[in-house]
């Protein structure tokens, strides 16, 4: 029987870089280990980590996996805080096991979905014209001028984290921050914000109308 070891291993390859987050994105750079985006927000450059601190692992096949925040991030009533560096051992061992569990379970699925008509998209490619003419709507739709304002920044951590404060105080804009929210396909809005900011500011807006209450309110 063929040791589970290589497998392992293999599935951790499909990781290219790490990135940790906090507030202010003071941590732009690609990291190649969970244990450096760890000390990132252990470090005395992170702004409020306990808040906003987030660690993503990126997948060679485009996919972003964010790490749980439960391994690094202690919760104790309405006070949290980021992992004291003595239990950096211990976390990395926890994440990397979460991380092997993940990741098989994708490639199952994946490997499932390659097995029914795996000829059909390469049918539809064999008959595709790559040297076609667009057609006339897609051209004008190319061409046309800008109406409005389409193109908006897209709002930083900073920027909606001092809109829930304004909106819901520090301690349970906190609370809200990390709690899972069905308009956000049931996920917290921390990890959210690393995907679609603009659909987490939004939902911020709209309670500083009185449109929503904070969930679990």
């Amino acid at each position: 029987m063929p040791s589970a070891q290589p497998l392992n291993e293999e599935l951790l390859e499909r990781i290219f870089a790490y990135r940790a987050f906090d507030l202010r994105d003071h941590f732009p750079q690609p990291l190649e280990t969970f244990r450096q985006a760890l000390e990132c927000l252990q470090s005395d450059e992170s702004y409020l980590p306990d808040m906003s601190g987030e660690i993503v692992a990126y997948l060679r096949d485009g996919r972003a996996l964010p790490i749980p925040e439960y391994f690094f991030i202690l919760q104790v009533g309405n006070s949290s805080a980021v992992v004291p560096p003595q239990e950096n051992d211990y976390v990395c061992a926890a994440v990397e096991t979460w991380l092997r569990e993940e990741l098989l379970k994708t490639s199952t699925v994946l490997e499932k979905a390659s097995t029914v008509r795996p000829a059909r998209l390469n049918i539809l490619l064999d008959q595709c014209d790559p040297h076609a003419p667009e057609p006339d709507d897609i051209q004008a739709w190319q061409h046309m001028g800008n109406v409005g304002r389409e193109i908006i920044d897209s709002p930083s951590r900073e920027d909606i984290w001092e809109v829930a404060v304004q909106v819901m105080g520090e301690v349970h804009a906190r609370r809200w921050m990390k709690t899972t929210h069905p308009l956000l396909d049931c996920k917290s809005p921390n990890l959210c914000i690393v995907t679609d900011p603009a659909r987490v500011y939004g939902l911020v807006l709209q309670m500083s109308t009185g449109a929503h209450a904070p969930h679990g309110e």
